[in-house]
């Protein structure tokens, strides 16, 4: 069921890339658009082919998987009348819908209970699904790659639970978009254009649906609106990249007042490139992403239900905070000469909280805590919590959220600035989860002398809190270091640092907060003979003075920056005539303030600043 259509796809696409080309059907170049060649169209029909062929040849066709086929070969006309006649967004959006609420009604739903929430829920998830594929097929190997993941992951999801019916078509997904996936992968030979996309897209919304159908074995109750989200845990952590680029996509430019239908160079992909990725590392870098949550939350959802929501949550709360990160990027992706679309007013709660960081950072706090108090119940009882654990959890709970904010804001965790936390913040939060914890243990000790409460539990709250709150605090400056690094690499002009100590240190973070050069730092150059060989910041030490000449050579400086505060004219002039004599350009760095040993004098106080101990500071600009 993986190698035939795989084999298929294999085969069927090489012809439709030649028959493309010979009639002239190429995608090409625009301003809105990634590539950069023209390239061969109607790659979706091969997939389509390679799937419905062994479909209905191969697989059992058990409810509801003739809806799904139906739906799927209806989405896949409607992308491929898009591909030659090119409908409007409108067009294209009623024709999803009609075609959803036609599947939905031959027996494709999700079981929420009521027939008005199942029926409106299953053509909103189908509808938002197949747009989610749309919009992330926008780079090469992307969207198919993705796919595979997906289709690999909701194959698995139906070995789990014995799901006949989903096992057979994800797996013949799979493979299908694995035979498309090898000419797709950069550099791209063909696209899937959107006969090839909204397929996919509809495929992996309506196995979705059918993978909801087997949850019940999770323990999960199905009433209301709150289950809906229950209900979905699973598909959505299988489809979390699609699902995080639309999201991404839709904000940033309804934030800037454009129509989220237009193309762009905006989307997830896009930005790492921008970061400093490669294409191929891009994508192969988001495949993994999806693989790895799809896999943490199969095996959860197998052992504990609960185990789910916390990895959800963690998993949406790290998202989130490296969308703000990418939202950073907008400046570039969106350039000041661009004409924006008028934008609508926004609503004055979301103004409220886009405005007041502190509100924002509240909310996930909130959300933190609880994750942490759930998990640390998980761990005592080995992932499960029976009826009268979760009473406590009732009871408990209420209380500890308002107590732990309180401590948080008492000791300043929301005065600052999270891209800029320090060794200094991370005390307070130390001192903060320290203090909320007692505090909350003291409250129950008073309300419920303790009864039935394992301080086991409250032993492992604190910890996970610790660790929830510190690292989403470091996420933003995580992320920058990270990309500082890869952006870094692109750089084309090499250079040496002189000086390993607090100059050399100081020197290299600035040129890595700073975007606007092209310097590409090799190694330091100190005299000290035990920092050779250590590593500063991911830069190598290769030695003293007099190993300068070789690495000179070796690595093909093209500038030496010495970053020694404290060198005297003599060491100075010895590192310029090296450089003079290799022909390349030599500069010191000199500190903003410097600190010199002198009384102040009447008359002479004019530029200067007293420093500690009546010394003087004189006021330096950098050369």
């Amino acid at each position: 069921l993986f190698l035939f259509p795989l084999c298929i796809c294999a085969v069927t696409t090489p012809v439709i890339i030649g028959w493309s080309r010979k009639r002239g059907w190429l995608a090409t170049p625009r301003e809105s658009r990634w590539h950069k060649e023209p390239t061969a169209l109607f790659g979706g029909v091969a997939i389509f082919a390679a799937f419905m062929g062994c479909l209905l040849t191969l697989a059992p066709l058990d409810k509801p998987v003739p809806a799904l086929a139906l739906g799927a070969t209806a989405m896949f006309l409607l992308g491929l009348v898009d591909d030659i006649w090119e409908l409007s967004p409108q067009g294209k959006f009623v024709g999803q819908i009609i075609i959803s609420g036609a599947a939905v009604a031959s027996g494709l739903y999700i079981p929420l209970g009521y027939p008005a929430l199942a029926i409106v829920g299953t053509i909103f998830w189908l509808v938002a699904i197949t747009n989610a594929v749309n919009i992330l097929d926008n780079m090469d190997g992307l969207a198919s790659g993705i796919t595979l993941v997906a289709a690999l992951s909701l194959w698995s999801f139906g070995r789990l639970w014995g799901l006949a019916a989903l096992e057979a078509p994800s797996i013949i997904l799979a493979g299908a978009t694995m035979g498309f996936w090898l000419y797709n992968f950069n550099p791209a030979k063909i696209f899937m254009g959107d006969c090839g996309s909204l397929f996919l897209g509809f495929m992996l919304g309506g196995l979705t649906v059918m993978g909801t159908w087997s949850t019940q074995e999770l323990g999960i109750q199905y009433t209301g609106l709150s289950s809906m989200i229950l209900l979905l845990l699973v598909p959505t952590a299988v489809l979390m990249v699609p699902l995080f680029d639309t999201a991404l996509v839709s904000f940033t430019r309804w934030q800037t007042g454009r129509s989220p239908f237009q193309g762009g160079k905006d989307h997830t992909s896009h930005r790492l490139v921008l970061l400093g990725l490669s294409e191929t590392r891009t994508v192969l870098t988001l495949m993994g992403v999806a693989a790895a949550t799809s896999a943490i939350v199969l095996y959860l959802a197998r052992h504990s239900a609960f185990g789910v929501l916390v990895a959800i949550t963690v998993v949406g709360v790290a998202a989130l905070f490296f969308a703000i990160f990418l939202t950073h990027l907008n400046s570039t992706v969106y350039p000041s000469n661009e004409k924006a679309g008028s934008q609508a007013p926004r609503p004055m709660a979301w103004q409220l909280i886009l405005n007041k960081k502190q509100i924002l950072q509240a909310l996930v706090d909130t959300v933190l805590i609880c994750a942490a108090y759930l998990t640390s119940y998980l761990m005592k009882y080995e992932g499960t919590i029976d009826n009268n654990n979760l009473i406590l959890i009732e009871n408990s709970l209420p209380l500890l959220i308002p107590v732990k904010l309180a401590c948080f804001w008492g000791f300043g965790l929301y005065r600052g600035q999270w891209r800029f936390v320090s060794l200094a913040d991370l005390w307070q939060i130390v001192k903060a989860v320290t203090t909320s914890s007692l505090v909350a243990m003291a409250i129950l000790l008073f309300l419920y002398r303790f009864q039935g409460f394992s301080r086991v539990v409250f032993l492992n709250d604190a910890i996970l809190t610790l660790l929830f709150i510190g690292g989403v605090r470091m996420q933003l400056r995580l992320f920058k270091e990270y990309f500082a690094r890869k952006a870094e690499r692109l750089h084309q002009t090499p250079i040496i640092i002189v000086g390993a100590g607090e100059g050399g240190d100081l020197f290299l973070r600035e040129l890595r907060k700073n975007p606007n050069h092209d310097y590409l730092p090799v190694g330091f150059i100190d005299d000290d003979p035990a920092k050779k060989g250590q590593v500063i910041h991911g830069v190598k030490v290769l030695g003293d003075r007099a190993h300068l000449p070789a690495a000179m050579k070796r690595h093909g400086i093209k500038e030496i920056f010495i970053a020694i505060m404290s060198a005297n004219d003599e060491e100075l002039k010895e590192f310029f005539q090296v450089a003079s004599e290799a022909g390349i350009r030599c500069r010191r760095v000199r500190p903003i303030l410097h600190y010199v040993n002198e009384e102040p004098r009447a008359g002479k106080a004019r530029g200067r600043v007293t420093g500690p101990k009546g010394k003087i500071i004189r006021l330096h600009r950098r050369q």
